[in-house]
């Protein structure tokens, strides 16, 4: 079962040490290699984790993931608007998707998303 990981390091040169390290373990202890989309990224650059896209500085929801959000959102708005269903039941459909998003930096994508729903 592939495990995934993110190591953030404050160098390149400390993130390679880091790597080889990890690498030289797996092998020899595990007899695991790690595969081959095993990279090191720039802090500014950012990496794509778990539906968050992820730097030194911040964790904010990847493109892909508000699109779907916005597209969702904006169906429940318009079922409200035609009575099938009421803002209470949208918001319960939504508590998942409001986890989710309470833990990376959204507050202006909250706000333009939801103000309709309050």
């Amino acid at each position: 079962m592939p495990t995934h990981c993110i190591i953030l390091i404050k160098t390149k040169k400390e993130a390679k040490k880091v790597l080889d390290k990890i690498k030289r373990f797996l092998k020899e202890n595990l007899q695991l290699e790690l595969n081959r989309k095993t990279q090191i990224f720039k802090n500014k650059q950012g990496v794509n984790f778990c539906g968050y896209k992820i730097n030194g500085y911040r964790l904010k929801i990847r493109d892909k993931g508000k699109r779907k959000l916005k597209k969702k959102v904006k169906s429940l708005k318009e079922k409200i608007k035609q009575g099938k269903i009421t803002s209470k039941e949208a918001k319960k459909y939504l508590a998942g998707h409001m986890g989710y998003i309470k833990i990376a930096n959204t507050y202006n994508l909250e706000n333009k998303l939801f103000y309709s729903l309050k």
